[in-house]
């Protein structure tokens, strides 16, 4: 039972490092010389955390993660940098909440404190990549604020109630496996999405450059397979997903337009691999598009269902994108564009 103790207690220490590695040692080192925090008999080795050192170092080291971690873009760099540092960090905590114990024990222990670390750090991560689409940075302080408000209550959590802090931790990473794939793609798309904005800054940009047909060989085979005699691709784009009905954001699509015979738009075809077409009837079709600090943004409605699906495009796209508008805008009225 003791053995199972230590590990609550380090597995809740590890999940709390994840998120803030330098709030964790400096909260349980503040609490130790404060007398907050008095340590049970088997985690008398935890001690070492009240050396002024260590409290001094901590809380230099949380000042300044503070403060980075409440600047939008910045604490993206922050928690990059801090991939390795955390987990690292957990494992750390775990050798020296286990003290002298089975070298097998401490090995599979550090090796499964140091995964959940890296997990909860993924988590944080990813949603901090999230939040930074927002265009206004109180979101980021507001997240900042709640999981310091978090780590620092789950520090007295773990050593007062570790079964109950081990419970929580085990429930979150069940969770994270679940929301993993989602929450990857939203971080894939945020770094996508950055990153092209950054090539493209003084990129000149073709507002008139015309679209050609970018489809691989077994949409194509979908896409004729739906095609009426008379119909044919007028044009085939890239895109990534911001909102489509049963699919969800963030998963690569294409944007086919087909036309008839004598080259008049007849139907908007969406696809997303391993999923059926959509379709929207240009007699159905109401659109605007925007740009926002990292892409630009189309949505498109079917009158007829209600339906909305919205497509995101790079900025390396920026002509691709003027180009889609500008062919929808030829078959109806003025797009409402939102810069």
């Amino acid at each position: 039972m003791e053995t199972l103790q230590l590990l609550a207690t380090a597995l809740g220490l590890s999940a709390l490092s994840g998120i803030n590695l330098y709030l964790t040692v400096f909260a349980t080192s503040l609490a130790l010389n404060l007398g907050w925090l008095h340590l049970s008999p088997e985690l008398q080795q935890l001690q070492v955390l009240a050396s002024p050192g260590i409290l001094v170092i901590s809380g230099i080291l949380y000042f300044v993660e503070f403060f980075a971690d409440k600047v939008p873009g910045i604490d993206s760099l922050w928690d990059a940098i801090h991939t390795a540092i955390r987990p690292l960090g957990a494992a750390f905590l775990t050798i020296a909440v286990l003290g002298q114990t089975d070298p097998a024990v401490e090995v599979a222990a550090v090796l499964l404190c140091s995964g959940v670390a890296l997990t909860t750090h993924a988590t944080k991560a990813g949603i901090r990549a999230l939040i930074n689409t927002s265009p206004e940075p109180i979101s980021n302080a507001a997240a900042s604020v709640t999981e310091d408000v978090m780590v620092a209550g789950g520090v007295g959590l773990v050593f007062t109630h570790p079964m109950a802090a081990m419970v929580i931790t085990v429930i979150f990473v069940a969770a994270f496996i679940y929301f993993a794939p989602k929450l990857f793609r939203h971080v894939k798309a945020v770094i996508t999405f950055a990153l092209s904005r950054i090539f493209s800054l003084g990129r000149a940009v073709d507002k008139k450059k015309p679209l050609g047909v970018d489809l691989p060989e077994k949409t194509a085979r979908l896409v004729a397979s739906v095609m009426q005699d008379n119909e044919r691709i007028r044009w085939a784009v890239k895109a990534l997903t911001g909102k489509m009905p049963g699919i969800g954001a963030n998963r690569p699509c294409h944007l086919i337009l087909l036309e008839d015979a004598d080259h008049r738009p007849t139907r908007l075809l969406f696809h997303v691999k391993g999923r059926p077409l959509v379709m929207i009837g240009m007699d159905d079709l109401a659109l605007s598009s925007r740009s926002t600090l990292l892409f630009h943004e189309i949505t498109l409605t079917d009158k007829k269902s209600a339906s909305i699906i919205i497509l995101r495009f790079t900025y390396a796209q920026t002509e691709t994108w003027h180009a889609v508008i500008r062919e929808l805008e030829q078959q109806k009225p003025p797009v409402l564009t939102e810069n």
